[in-house]
């Protein structure tokens, strides 16, 4: 309890802050007050900072939260149901297993924490806990699931890479009256040296699993046995990208057919071709890049960033140029994932907001991105409050232009 008549407050302009951290908060707070912000990509509110998401279905999202639990998003009703997977800490990851294995109809996913536990359970049933894997000794940052075999992996700041295999049936898993305890059939551990951020699985085959994270390097694993793959050349004895290009931290990796791209704290996302580890493209940005992702049947790449913009980049030919803005989120950029012509993005800001990109590509009114019909009621909400100020303000002038003459010659009168 506090001493009688200390000064507690949550303001944070009470505490000691710089003037460009006062000139931020100030700007993030009007950015939040911002009618049109609010509306941009019809945002789901989660009351928590999203901190990753994985898609089911074109219906059906799961979310890892801030606040120490794992919810199910409806996408179609833009709300986040009640009930919640909870954890002993914030919810870094979540991932989805393949459509075809399931418990009573229901799709399985698991949540991991900085309680260094993940936690499996059915999409429909998120209260129930299915299983636990243990194994980690330091916070669990990353997952990815295989989409077709009922294998797991993680990523965590202990700097090691787990695998961890499921029942062959998911029905399986509601035959025990306690959660299964699960421990890894595969611990890669040594080749990275600092914290791993993020995973992903080869878009074709599965058969590949990419690794990067706080020693910005890039590694590739056998994603059934674990083993390092191969490298083509004679120069190394591993396929991997050693520190270089990328200066430090690498937070987010996705893959299409023959291309790997990273996002980084470095400013910039890159694309690198898998046979040569070269970087084929460089996007340079302003601040850290958060999260990344290639959408090739558009020609377009979707960086999102620390002050929580958006920019997508036209890459199909020439040069590559930002040819869309999108300034919704209100902080960091936390998440970028598609299902078909939709994309959706999370953010500190306690919203997952959702895009149609051709929508977005062939928008015409500019360079930022802003729905013509939430442009035209932002300004009509601004006519309405303009035109009510002026009819009620007690200090708005309501003087006949006679009476404003009158006033003028008064007020120059008093000043001889």
């Amino acid at each position: 309890m506090a001493p009688a008549g200390a000064n507690i407050s949550s303001d944070r302009r009470n505490f000691f802050m710089s003037s460009a951290q006062l000139e931020a908060l100030e700007k993030k707070e009007q950015q939040e007050q911002d009618p049109v912000r609010q509306q941009l990509g019809s945002p789901i509110r989660t009351k928590a900072r999203v901190l990753g998401f994985e898609l089911c279905d074109k219906d059906t999202a799961v979310l890892a939260l801030a606040s120490h639990q794992a919810k199910v998003a409806d996408l179609k009703a833009a709300a986040c149901v009640k009930a919640a997977v909870k954890h002993a800490g914030p919810v870094t990851s979540v991932a989805v297993l393949g459509a075809e294995y399931r418990a009573k109809g229901s799709r399985i996913a698991m949540s991991a924490s900085w309680d260094k536990v993940i936690k499996v359970w059915a999409v429909d049933d998120p209260q129930r806990t299915l299983a636990v894997l243990t194994g980690h000794s330091d916070f669990v940052k990353c997952l990815v699931a295989h989409p077709t075999m009922p294998i797991i992996y993680s990523g965590s700041a202990d700097k090691s890479i787990m695998f961890w295999r499921l029942p062959e049936s998911a029905e399986a898993l509601l035959s025990e009256q306690k959660p299964l305890e699960i421990a890894p059939f595969k611990v890669i551990k040594g080749e990275h040296t600092g914290q791993i951020y993020t995973l992903c699985l080869d878009s074709t085959t599965a058969s590949t699993l990419y690794s990067a994270g706080s020693d910005a390097s890039i590694r590739a694993w056998d994603s059934y046995t674990g083993v390092p793959l191969a490298a083509t050349g004679h120069d190394l004895d591993s396929w991997h990208i050693a520190r270089g290009q990328h200066k430090t931290n690498i937070f987010d990796c996705k893959l299409t057919e023959n291309e790997l791209w990273t996002a980084s704290a470095d400013k910039t996302a890159v694309c690198w071709d898998l046979e040569t580890r070269t970087a084929d493209i460089v996007l340079e940005h302003s601040t850290a890049v958060t999260a990344v992702l290639p959408i090739p049947q558009m020609g377009v790449v979707v960086t999102g960033v620390r002050d929580g913009a958006i920019y997508v980049w036209r890459i199909s030919s020439g040069s590559p140029v930002i040819i869309r803005e999108i300034h919704a989120h209100t902080d960091d950029v936390t998440c970028l994932r598609a299902a078909g012509r939709i994309f959706y993005s999370s953010g500190l800001d306690e919203t997952l907001r959702k895009w149609d990109i051709k929508d977005v590509v062939e928008f015409s009114g500019g360079l930022e991105y802003i729905p013509a019909e939430l442009k035209e009621r932002d300004e009509q909400q601004s006519q309405t409050f303009t035109t009510a100020t002026s009819t009620t303000n007690p200090g708005h002038s309501a003087l006949t232009e006679e009476e404003e003459r009158e006033l003028a010659e008064l007020m120059s009168d008093l000043d001889d």
